[in-house]
């Protein structure tokens, strides 16, 4: 059952277009009626989704749907491009110590908040110390240890651990606390207004690029849950929306509509048990990583709608390695030459590896409300199967697959990580989420290195560290995963979503006359 549901997810994927592309609408099952000759069709009006149910402050809430919105209404001392570069927004400058404990940025003269009140260091201060002890930002900013304003213009970030790439992770909004207004103020394109119990996005007068957005007023219109934001896109009540279209909820949205992706930091992988059992070889761990295809994957069960990686690091960032990225390539009979060489030889009869007399016999863990993740497991044991290797998928609901983990109760196990702007993948190697992880001076040492470098040292870091990282395999990387703006057809072209900002660079958009 569980593969055929599989099979089905994948099916339903396949309809997706990926890219820029037009959707064509799922047939009705009745006829519609033709309009009636006396009256015109009214247009759609371009309007976007809000949860009355949550705040809206970009900060303190956590609601997806209000989050999105929040980057057409604040801006942050940066942001970062679809490679994952951090582009200066409300910062001209920023620099690190000589010992890299802080970083000094100068901000921009001239930017405003939508009344009018000019930005200064201790509003950007504010904010980042903030955001250090909110839910959505703290696992981020876990190394800063403070954020002080030295003058109006000035302001300095101090670090428990150096961070050549700080600027990634500075992609904070900037807010001006207010109490008589439905959210802080901020200095971007659009300023939230409310008119009787509706809401709005109104252009800010004070942004001088709002002069060539689109639209001037954007309407706001409640939904409380994804059934509901699902129903109000097809309706048209609201016109644009985000998913990924490995989410389940994906697949009802059924209206007309044009698609564009935009990557993420959201890693697909597999993790080893290094610390014991087959996987504490660095060989079986290479082998079992070259038999992942990964680009296979992406296409048959992702619909294309990721970035196959060999490398815990987005291959659109300037940090992949793609000579060191190369040696985890898809290759089986490379697989079954190191497993080979670790000593394990087929069985004619079975057709299983042995060594010792013992076969190569694995767990795999998967949690078991995650139809895609099973998908991938069920596709990973095939592949380790061909190559002679006993696998056993353990699916688990979610409390008791997390129990496993932390028990070690397993040798290999499907996992999804959303990593931050900076890629660093501590958590995964040294941290939290290492489950399994054994412990590895070079490579610790060499991350030390690499997320402490900045400029031409970090390219040179970035390759020492990948090829520690392809020598010791304690993950392997599967792909990144993209998510999918969704806006009614015909409305507009030139989408450049991002991962922080769907509506990044709006004021480049073309819109159809009638909307």
């Amino acid at each position: 059952m569980r593969r055929f549901f599989a099979l089905l997810l994948a099916v339903c994927l396949g309809l997706t277009l990926m890219g820029c592309q037009e959707e064509a609408p799922l047939p009705s099952p009745t006829e519609t009626p033709a309009p009636t000759p006396t009256r015109t069709p009214e247009a759609v009006r371009f309007s976007l989704g809000y949860d009355p149910a949550a705040t809206l402050h970009p900060i303190a809430g956590d609601s997806q749907v209000n989050r999105e919105l929040a980057g057409l209404v604040y801006q942050g001392l940066y942001e970062l491009d679809n490679s994952f570069s951090p582009q200066p927004v409300l910062a001209a400058s920023g620099a690190p110590s000589e010992d890299g404990y802080s970083w000094s940025f100068t901000l921009n003269t001239g930017a405003l908040f939508s009344d009018g009140t000019p930005v200064s260091a201790r509003y950007a201060a504010s904010s980042l110390n903030a955001a250090r002890t909110s839910a959505s930002y703290a696992p981020r900013l876990a190394e800063i240890t403070d954020v002080t304003a030295v003058d109006d213009a000035t302001l300095v970030v101090y670090l428990s651990a150096p961070n050549g790439d700080l600027p990634a992770l500075l992609d904070v909004p900037v807010v001006l606390e207010r109490e008589d207004v439905p959210a802080p103020l901020g200095t971007g394109y659009y300023q939230y207004e409310a008119a009787g119990d509706r809401l709005y996005l109104q252009t800010n007068p004070y942004n001088a690029g709002a002069a060539a957005l689109p639209y001037a007023t954007i309407p706001l219109t409640p939904v409380s849950g994804a059934d509901e934001r699902i129903a109000s896109f097809d309706s048209g009540a609201v016109t644009a929306v985000t998913t990924e279209f490995s989410d389940p909820y994906a697949l009802g949205y059924s209206s007309s509509y044009e698609t564009c992706d935009y990557p993420t930091t959201a890693m697909l992988f597999v993790g080893f048990r290094s610390t014991g059992g087959p996987c504490q070889s660095e060989l079986v761990r290479q082998a079992f990583s070259r038999a992942i295809d990964r680009e296979g994957m992406v296409r048959t069960l992702l619909s294309g709608h990721a970035d196959p990686a060999n490398l815990p690091v987005s291959p659109l960032c300037g940090d992949y390695d793609g000579e060191s990225a190369a040696l985890l390539d898809y290759d089986l009979e490379g697989a079954a030459e190191l497993l080979a060489q670790s000593g394990y030889e087929r069985n004619e009869e079975d057709g299983l590896l042995y060594r010792r007399n013992v076969p190569l016999a694995v767990t795999l863990l998967v949690n078991s409300d995650n139809e895609s993740r099973q998908a991938v497991a069920d596709t990973v044991a095939a592949a380790l199967t061909e190559l002679g290797v006993s696998v056993t998928v353990n699916s688990l609901s979610w409390s008791n697959y997390t129990a496993a983990l932390t028990a070690g109760q397993f040798d290999l196990y499907i996992g999804e990580v959303r990593l931050t702007g900076d890629f660093d993948p501590s958590p995964l190697l040294t941290g939290s989420l290492s489950y399994g992880v054994g412990g590895n001076g070079g490579l610790v040492q060499a991350l030390e290195t690499w997320k402490a470098a900045q400029g031409e040292e970090r390219g040179q870091a970035a390759k020492a560290l990948w090829a520690r990282f392809v020598q010791a395999a304690p993950i392997a990387p599967i792909c990144f995963k993209r998510g999918s703006l969704l806006v009614r057809w015909g409305m507009v072209s030139g989408l450049q979503p991002t991962r922080a900002n769907p509506f990044y660079r709006m004021e480049e958009w073309t819109t159809t006359s009638n909307r």
